[in-house]
């Protein structure tokens, strides 16, 4: 991929407490950095997960989304967001409810 310089689309940084939910395996965290195609949580504990795991992260503020895990780093983990119409439509109504863009 030519002509590509950093990340896209645009990351917000959020602090939006969450239920993590991987594969029956559950923990607490904060969703730290938030864009239409993904999520960055801070976990509040370990659990098992690996990469390409299907993960449910539930919010107050958006409901639930549901995403595959990209990566995993020192108590942080990265998803991909599952693109259906239901997580676009939670995730466009949070940045219009909290004036992201």
């Amino acid at each position: 991929m030519t002509g590509l310089t950093g990340r896209a689309p645009k990351r917000d940084k959020t602090m939006v407490k969450a239920k993590i939910d991987c594969m029956g395996q559950k923990t607490t965290g904060l969703v730290i950095d938030l864009s239409r195609h993904g999520i960055c949580i801070q976990l509040a504990d370990s659990i098992p997960m690996a990469r390409g795991d299907k993960v449910d992260v539930e919010t107050e503020e958006m409901g639930l989304l549901v995403g595959t895990i990209r990566w995993i780093r020192g108590g942080r983990m990265g998803a991909a967001l599952v693109l259906t119409s239901n997580n676009r439509a939670k995730v466009e109504s949070y940045y219009k409810m909290f004036g992201h863009n």
